[in-house]
């Protein structure tokens, strides 16, 4: 079957991997720069976390 061949730790660690990478770029734009004002930054982390 074709998802026992994409039920394994490699795909588990690579989509882990991803899905961290967007997490903490957007952490690190929303907290350390001041290109999106905090209203907009504070939305879209509440987005992030209804996604997760």
């Amino acid at each position: 079957m074709i998802g026992d061949r994409l039920l394994t730790a490699r795909w588990n660690n690579g989509f882990t991997l991803g899905l961290g990478l967007i997490f903490f770029s957007y952490i690190a734009v929303a907290l350390f720069t001041t290109a999106l004002p905090a209203e907009a930054a504070f939305t879209g982390l509440v987005m992030i976390g209804c996604m997760f």
